[in-house]
This record gives C-alpha cells, structure tokens and sequence, in this order.
C-alpha cells in the first residue's frame, strides 16, 4: 500500500511540476502575493509619484494608468520585473491590502475631512458639505468590497502601511 501511495504521490508531484513548466515554471497559488512584490510596488510608486507630483489611488484602472505613466518616463516596472499583467496583478493586491489595513472608523474620519476641505475650497454650505458628505459614505459599500477583497493580502502589505499612507493619502 505505502507503494501504490508513494507512486501516487510521485505522479501527483510529477504531474505539478509539469504543469508548473508549461505556465511559466511557478508553483504558486493565483493569489499569492510576497513581500517581495509588494516591496517593489511600493518602490516604484514612491519614485513615480514623487517624479509626477500624483497622489497613488485605487480603482480598476489605476495600475494601467501607473504603467503607461512609467513607459513614458523611467521604466521601472519592466525593470522590475512585472509584464503590464502582472504589473496589474501586484498592484490591485497591494493597493487592497492596503485599503483592508484602514479601518471603517478610519476611513469615515477621512471622508468628513475631505468633505470638510472640499466644502471650504468650493465656498459650500453646510447643507452642501452635509450633502457632500452623504454622496462619499454612499461610496463607502465599494470601500468595504474592496476591504474585503484586500484582506487575504492585508498582513503581507501591512508593513508598507506608512509608506503607502505616504503616498495615498498625503493632505
């Protein structure tokens, strides 16, 4: 029996690395993310955002908009490493562990003080910045999808918080 088990065992393992050559000669699961990684996203952002004067946010195009802003100036992303998808990939994991590393009382501190601040540069009312502020809690649903989506990689981006914060929500 240990045999049959043995040569199972063998075919299994076989069959894997197999497979593992044909797509690109990596055991890893779809969703894995390394410090590595993160650490070289992190990276390249820092230096495009402080090159760009841009602020580093989250949405579904965000990391296409980061990589033609790098193919236009210095390239560090294929320099690193990532192809435009896996580029995309490492990104979006990243920026969502990062948003799953901010709490819900957290981020509704930043909303009233966003409103707040866009209330006083726009001259609104307070009836408007109340408005303001409703509009922004009402996107707090997509903030908690992408909190969830984010917190499988939440503990791995966790030690880039402050740089992350430095480039995402500088005042």
């Amino acid at each position: 029996m240990l045999l049959i088990g043995t040569s199972r065992a063998q075919k299994w393992l076989s069959s894997i690395l197999a497979s593992a050559l044909v797509f690109g000669g990596a055991i890893v699961p779809a969703a894995a993310l390394g410090a590595l990684e993160v650490e070289k996203v992190v990276t390249i952002l820092e230096r495009l955002s402080t090159e760009t004067g841009r602020t580093v946010f989250y949405d579904e195009s965000a990391a296409q908009e980061w990589f033609e802003i790098d193919g236009e100036s210095s390239q560090l992303i294929p320099a690193a490493g990532f192809s435009n998808t896996l580029w995309k990939e490492a990104f979006d994991r990243t920026m969502m562990g990062f948003i799953a590393t901010i709490s819900p009382a957290e981020m509704e501190k930043m909303m009233e003080e966003f409103a707040d601040a866009i209330g006083e540069v726009a001259k609104m009312t307070p009836q408007q910045k109340q408005e303001a502020l409703n509009a922004l809690r009402a996107e707090t649903g997509k903030f908690d999808a992408v909190r969830k989506r984010g917190a499988p990689y939440r503990d791995i981006v966790k030690p880039f918080d402050q740089r992350l914060r430095n480039i995402s929500l500088r005042k």
